[in-house]
C-alpha cells in the first residue's frame, strides 16, 4: 500500500493445515474459499503491532454443517493456544466486531 501513500506496515499470510482442510471440504468444497485462513499482521496509527483473522468459528459456521462448524470451534482454540504461546495478549472477549460483520481476532504484539 506504500505506492498508495500509505505509511503503515501491513503483511497478509496464509495459514492452513490439508489434513484439517480435507476434514471440511469433504462435507462442502466451497468452505476452500476460506482454507486455509487468511491472517494479516499491521502496524496501527500509534505503530502498535496487530495480528487480525476472521474468527474460524464464525466463518465455517456460516456453511449451516455441524461437521463444518466443530472444525471451527477446534481452530479458534489452536489459534488461542498459538497466540498464548508466543505471549501475544487477546482482548478479554477475544473477539471483536470485523468489517464484514463476523468474527475478527485482534491482539496487541
Amino acid at each position: 500500500m506504500s505506492l498508495a501513500g500509505d505509511a503503515g506496515r501491513c503483511t497478509a499470510y496464509m495459514m492452513g493445515n490439508h489434513v484439517i482442510a480435507e476434514r471440511i471440504y469433504r462435507h462442502d468444497p466451497t468452505v476452500m474459499l476460506y482454507a486455509p485462513l487468511r491472517t494479516v499482521i499491521y502496524t496501527d496509527a500509534d505503530d502498535l503491532a496487530w495480528f487480525a483473522i476472521d474468527q474460524p468459528s464464525t466463518v465455517f459456521a456460516s456453511f449451516s454443517d455441524p461437521a463444518i462448524t466443530t472444525v471451527g470451534l477446534e481452530l479458534d482454540a489452536k489459534l488461542a493456544s498459538l497466540l498464548d504461546a508466543l505471549g501475544v495478549r487477546r482482548p478479554d472477549s477475544g473477539l471483536r466486531k470485523g468489517l464484514g460483520g463476523g468474527g475478527e481476532w485482534a491482539a496487541l504484539g
